[in-house]
């Protein structure tokens, strides 16, 4: 590569594979099958790599003829070493794997490397021309262990704050207790709840992860010290703000911190939908695949069109990475954007949001859900895009009109969806959305990466703090 091409993308030359192994969070493999590269991945390789990283192989076969006169015919698409990425797998030398490419082609379905190994489920995704499902992002959640319990005599002189529980379904997450003890005195509902008298007059604070615990008048009127609720995530439609105001009660959230995770799968939704992700890994994890078929196709994103409807923190983020796939950029927005931002993204203001809706290929909805985005996609709208545009939503459920967008799939009005937010969440198991081969549904997972949660809790510990003690509130949400 010239070095005015490694300027442009920012990319370093590794001149030893080992050195890229051992520093890489994600390694792809984008090489020709030839005698050199045949099973370049192997034992050693993997055992280089990072124990958290993943191995995407999108390579090349080499031609039909150069395969029968080496006589690896058989081990065509074989730049990886099968054997050697199922120990590793199994083992935990990697965390996961992403194939466009196995050898043969279809993997064989019994016994099979994906169909009876614990890891076909955690860690490894076999997809016709699309990169990998996303993984579980909250599988590291823990319950507190036997014994475990909040209050303790030391943290008396810290600040009372209630949150919901430890663990489970909607609560703290285990690993951040620690960290929220140092600063904190934590009371569970259940404590709350047993001794309302004494810690109604403690509590100061309430920590309010994934919308819970829920605030009501009732609760507020028991706590007559509470000074601010500090939200999880950028939402807080599950907020009454003017009921919290009446009580003197300050509100913050953590806009920005989710803000890449969050247009991070905008991308990767469009993308497997696009690419039809999870029909393809459907058919090459399905015990009656024989052959994959010649005529299973996607449609291209590079070069389309992208209108994103909400221009903030995160639909400008969409922008950035839309932009390194040399879409064509529009945005609707409540102001347009300075014409700095516009140019280093090559985004086009639409003032009316039907201008968008009729030139947009794919349409990303990134917008606060208030009274006035309260089903701002129904059917008026989705008549006005394309026949084969697909719609996505990282915004929330309510944002779009669910009747309006079904009626709209099944008649054939716009082509897909792809959404992280439905309403309610999860949807009803009989839901039509389920159902649609063209529609793909993600459970809620905007900023559901570890690192991501964390220094979420982190912004929230500093603006109960800053409440606590007087000072001006990181990201406070103000009526």
């Amino acid at each position: 590569m010239k070095e005015h091409e490694e300027q442009l993308v920012g990319a370093i030359c590794c001149e030893k594979i080992d050195s890229l192994l051992q520093q890489s969070d994600f390694v792809m493999v984008v090489v020709s099958l030839t005698p050199q590269t045949h099973k370049l991945i192997g034992k050693r390789e993997m055992e280089l790599m990072k124990p958290m990283a993943t191995l995407i192989n999108i390579s090349r076969g080499c031609c039909l003829q150069m395969a029968l006169k080496r006589h690896f015919y058989s081990n065509l698409g074989a730049v990886v070493d099968q054997e050697a990425l199922v120990r590793a797998l199994q083992a935990g030398v990697i965390r996961a794997a992403a194939l466009d490419v196995t050898y043969p082609e279809p993997l064989p379905r019994l016994p099979s490397v994906f169909s009876s190994q614990k890891h076909a489920h955690d860690s490894a995704v076999r997809v016709p021309g699309a990169l990998r499902e996303a993984q579980q992002a909250r599988r590291w959640q823990r319950l507190p262990p036997p014994g475990f319990h909040i209050l303790d005599m030391e943290d008396q002189e810290l600040p009372y704050v209630l949150i919901d529980c430890i663990g489970g379904k909607h609560g703290v997450y285990e690993d951040h207790v620690e960290f929220l003890k140092k600063h904190f005195c934590l009371i569970t509902m259940k404590e709350y709840l047993e001794n309302k008298k004494f810690l109604g007059e403690k509590i100061t604070a309430i920590y309010m992860w994934y919308h819970k615990p829920v605030i009501d008048e009732e609760l507020l009127q028991i706590l007559p010290n509470l000074k601010v609720v500090a939200n999880s995530g950028v939402g807080i439609d599950h907020l009454d703000l003017n009921l919290l105001s009446s009580f003197g009660v300050k509100v913050s959230n953590t806009p920005f911190v989710a803000s890449m995770d969050t247009a991070d799968l905008g991308m990767a939704l469009m993308l497997a939908s696009a690419r039809r992700l999870v029909e393809g890994y459907q058919m090459a994890v399905s015990p009656d695949t024989e052959y994959f078929p010649a005529d299973w196709l996607g449609v291209e994103v590079s070069g389309t069109t992208l209108g994103i409807i909400g221009m903030g923190t995160i639909g400008y983020k969409v922008a950035q990475r839309a932009k390194a796939f040399d879409m064509k950029i529009l945005y609707h927005n409540r102001n347009q954007r300075n014409k700095e931002e516009e140019s280093a993204v090559g985004a086009i203001y639409c003032k009316k949001i039907d201008d968008l809706l009729q030139q947009s290929d794919f349409v990303m909805l990134a917008v606060t859900l208030t009274p006035q985005t309260h089903k701002l996609i129904g059917k008026r709208e989705l008549e006005l895009m394309k026949p084969t545009a697909t719609l996505i939503n990282i915004s929330r459920g309510l944002v779009v009109d669910q009747d309006a967008l079904v009626e709209a799939l099944q008649n054939k009005v716009i082509k897909a969806a792809a959404l992280d937010v439905t309403y309610p969440e999860p949807l009803p198991r009989d839901h039509p959305l389920l159902k649609m081969k063209n529609v793909i549904i993600t459970p809620h997972i905007g900023s559901a990466t570890k690192e991501t949660r964390r220094l979420m809790m982190k912004n929230m510990t500093e603006s109960i703090e800053a409440a606590l003690t007087g000072l001006p509130i990181p990201n406070e949400v103000l009526l």
